[in-house]
């Protein structure tokens, strides 16, 4: 229910300042506007379709209202288009048409600018009031653990990860995200002491998406219980905090990742496990449950290896908000290239993707964090040149501006009808995939 709730609170917020941004700058041109609506009160796309509204206002010209169909909002600007009684019919002066090309260009950016903006700030808020942190690769001192992928790739656990096409990386935790967005030729490591060079092959990026992989790599840590979750077998075992696990059954055992595989071998199968308890080995019966755990919660790498943290004051935290948005939509521009493939088609999440993302408590950094990326994405889609989206107004604005002649009202409606399609296409294929995840997977 938490995660549904921030999903519904950053959704709301970003869609009502998006359509905020329309409908401030066409009132800075005495443009009038209709509506200004959160969530469509009609069956998005089919505007004639279930209209209604859960709750609606009129005050001056404009009524504010709350649609029951919440994928999106919209404002109703005055005289976006011909009179479809009379195509001839001049424009009133309070309509959209009846703006300059450059006045109307400002109105139908206002939304993307919005919400560029307000990622900006949000970043900038989070910067001062949390500061940053992040794990340094050259902290990650018993190597990596890897996925699948990452051993077929020719990694190795253990490998310590020093460049990419050697390019030192300073933070742990983009090292996965740069290989599989970057591409880089190689990746060097530190493996027995000798320096050793990877050619990383085409086609990873690929499959990481098919796999639904999180990441190539994780650090190895040692597994010393952080936590023990009481009634489990741990506790029962009589495990305490601070306990440094290194045998499972007759098999030494020095990180937590290989513990936890071993302990596959041992669903409800009574073993015996050794920790270093007070410089002592202690030797521990235990019965791990049907999934193969014990209840325990390990030292993260927080506390093994030490994340650095860097604090901000109000002009550092300026400059690093904007540094940042800039560093998400390069990264998230970086990965629309795989939506264009069988894996990444399959892969495209809807509504239900998005809210799997925010976290089940009460996290505020991460709930900003969130909606600050969501932001840059809604920026970012609707410019791009598909007419219905911002993006594709834009595009015959700025066709206008440059030749002299606006599109004609049958290319207009011609272009609405494909970009109508597309719009609904992608909706369609987000959602169903969530659908398809959610049923039968």
């Amino acid at each position: 229910m938490i995660k549904f709730t921030l999903f519904f609170l950053s959704l709301s917020f970003l869609i009502i300042l998006h359509e905020f941004g329309h409908y401030i700058t066409a009132r800075w041109f005495k443009t009038k506007v209709d509506k200004f609506y959160l969530f469509f009160d009609f069956l998005f796309p089919f505007n004639g379709i279930l209209k209604f509204s859960l709750f609606k206002k009129k005050i001056g010209d404009t009524e504010y209202g709350l649609g029951w169909f919440p994928f999106g909002g919209y404002v109703d600007i005055a005289g976006m288009a011909s009179d479809p009684d009379d195509p001839t019919k001049a424009p009133e002066p309070h309509e959209f048409r009846a703006k300059k090309p450059w006045q109307r260009l400002i109105i139908l950016a206002g939304g993307v600018t919005v919400n560029a903006l307000l990622a900006i700030i949000i970043y900038i808020g989070i910067m001062w009031a949390w500061g940053e942190d992040y794990l340094p690769t050259k902290n990650v001192k018993y190597g990596v653990y890897c996925d699948s992928l990452a051993i077929k790739a020719g990694f190795q656990h253990g490998d310590k990860i020093l460049s990419l096409d050697g390019v030192p990386e300073e933070s742990f935790g983009k090292i996965s995200t740069k290989i599989i967005l970057d591409r880089p030729k190689t990746v060097q490591v530190e493996r027995n002491g000798a320096i050793v060079n990877i050619p990383i092959a085409a086609g990873l990026d690929t499959k990481v998406v098919e796999k639904e992989a999180a990441s190539l790599f994780e650090p190895q840590l040692l597994f010393i219980a952080d936590s023990v979750l009481v009634g489990k077998a741990a506790a029962k075992a009589g495990l305490k905090k601070g306990d440094q696990l290194v045998k499972l059954g007759s098999d030494s055992i020095v990180y937590f990742q290989q513990f936890a595989m071993g302990l596959q071998r041992y669903k409800a199968i009574p073993t015996t496990i050794t920790v270093i308890r007070d410089n002592q080995l202690v030797v521990l019966s235990v019965t791990p449950d049907a999934d193969g755990k014990i209840g325990v919660q390990p030292q993260g790498p927080d506390k093994q290896l030490g994340y650095k943290h860097t604090d901000y004051g109000f002009g550092g935290a300026c400059v690093r908000g904007v540094q940042l948005t800039g560093e998400k939509l390069v990264s998230y521009v970086k990965q629309l290239r795989l939506v264009f493939t069988k894996e990444g088609a399959s892969k495209i999440g809807g509504f239900a993707s998005i809210g799997s993302i925010f976290p089940s408590s009460w996290d505020w950094q991460a709930f900003w964090s969130i909606t600050a990326f969501l932001s840059i994405i809604l920026a970012f889609m609707n410019l791009l040149p598909i007419p219905v989206l911002d993006g594709g107004y834009i595009l015959f604005v700025l066709w206008e501006m440059i030749t002299g002649r606006k599109v004609s009202d049958k290319v207009m409606s011609v272009a609405m009808s494909i970009g109508m399609f597309l719009v609904l296409a992608l909706l369609l294929l987000a959602n169903g995939n969530d659908i398809y995840r959610f049923l039968i997977k």
